[in-house]
């Protein structure tokens, strides 16, 4: 089969829908399809139009337009050439509200070319029933777009939830996100240089994402205090650009943790298999809008015990005691004593991070992801 995989965003940009997309892409072309990544132009170094191609991992992208900011949307009548000239046999958009998605769904039923969406997130409040029942009214031209999708895929069952408010008399398959098990979990990968080889002889701890609120990255440095007076040697790094970054340096520096606490910053795709592989602990202290977290299956397939937030769709990954630990989100405390339990238990952390890896190669690595949406494909063709 063709198959035109749509966003706003692909690679480089940094996230977890690029990711999956990127996966996705590689796995289809491995299973004999022609996968076509449709999105767009995030520069002006090429030519404006549909013609503008360029290569992602070996994987052919159509960029149908050239402007920089997802608020803008594409031109229908660009997306609708594409449709019409590549003659796909399916048309996957991915995130239930963008314009390239949406668009990209109304110009393949314009062409009677069948239609896939994921939904790949939550939002803040998503919860609350009295605010999405309003919502629901008010992105009413959303609804629209997003009902006349063929299959609707969600990739958590807390994803799923709140896809269904926008939902008509359809049903939701819920499909996970998926991982490059043999690529994060290489052990002998080289050394990126990031981290000081002597911090790595004290209990490391990490955390890797975009440094904004909904991530909790402030609650996980308010726990460093009570994780150094049970263990004092423990050392955190946190990976990651965004707009929390100067706030965090500062609660930092206010905690006195100046000399426990380290910022990484952007690290690129190929050294993140080392710095899984190097820490003892992998951390996830989001507080809200957690719909799946790909860093957490990246982890799990490196056989890193994880500590993570209870919210979302991780607990649908973590069985807490069993393949990672869980605690309540906002509560600074209980981070602080599931990491110390886990550095003063090393057989525990090292048989969680086991079953960890047992999870993720049974029911997040891609083959396995990609097979499932393959068959959402010939369901619907």
């Amino acid at each position: 089969m063709k198959i035109a995989l749509c966003s706003d965003w692909v690679h480089p940009t940094v996230g977890g829908v690029q990711s999956h997309i990127a996966g996705l892409a590689s796995q289809l072309n491995e299973l004999g399809h022609e996968a076509i990544i449709v999105t767009k132009e995030m520069n002006h170094s090429g030519g404006k139009g549909d013609h503008f191609y360029s290569k992602i991992k070996e994987i052919k992208t159509r960029r149908i337009i050239s402007i920089e900011h997802v608020i803008v949307p594409p031109s229908p009548s660009d997306l609708k050439t594409v449709m019409k000239r590549e003659k796909f046999d399916v048309v996957h958009a991915h995130h239930a509200f963008t314009p390239t998605s949406l668009l990209s769904i109304r110009a393949a039923n314009e062409q009677g070319i069948p239609t896939v969406l994921t939904n790949h997130s939550i939002s803040v409040a998503n919860s609350s029933n009295t605010l999405w029942n309003s919502m629901t009214y008010i992105l009413s031209p959303l609804k629209k777009y997003i009902n006349t999708a063929d299959c609707i895929i969600a990739v958590s069952h807390a994803a799923a939830k709140f896809i269904e408010r926008f939902l008509e008399n359809k049903d939701v398959r819920v499909i996970p996100n998926g991982v490059d098990v043999s690529r994060f979990s290489a052990i002998n990968c080289p050394d990126p240089g990031l981290l000081d080889p002597t911090a790595l002889e004290s209990p490391t701890l990490l955390s890797l994402g975009r440094l904004a609120f909904r991530k909790g990255f402030h609650l996980l440095v308010e726990a460093m205090p009570n994780i150094l007076k049970a263990e004092p040697n423990t050392q955190l790094y946190i990976a990651g650009n965004g707009y929390m970054m100067t706030f965090l340096r500062g609660l930092t520096t206010s905690l006195g943790l100046n000399g426990s606490v380290g910022f990484l910053g952007y690290v690129p795709d190929d050294a993140l298999s080392w710095l899984y592989n190097n820490c003892d602990i992998f951390i996830i202290p989001s507080i809200s809008a957690e719909s799946f977290g790909i860093t957490l299956i990246e982890a799990m397939a490196a056989r890193r015990p994880v500590v993570a937030s209870r919210i979302g769709g991780i607990p649908e990954i973590i069985e807490d005691g069993v393949n990672g630990m869980l605690f309540d989100p906002w509560d600074s405390r209980a981070l602080s004593e599931k990491v110390v339990k886990l550095i003063r238990d090393p057989n525990m952390a090292e048989r969680m991070g086991r079953i960890a890896y047992e999870t993720v190669e049974r029911k997040y690595s891609w083959p396995v992801v990609a097979r499932q949406i393959e068959k959402v494909y010939k369901d619907i063709t």
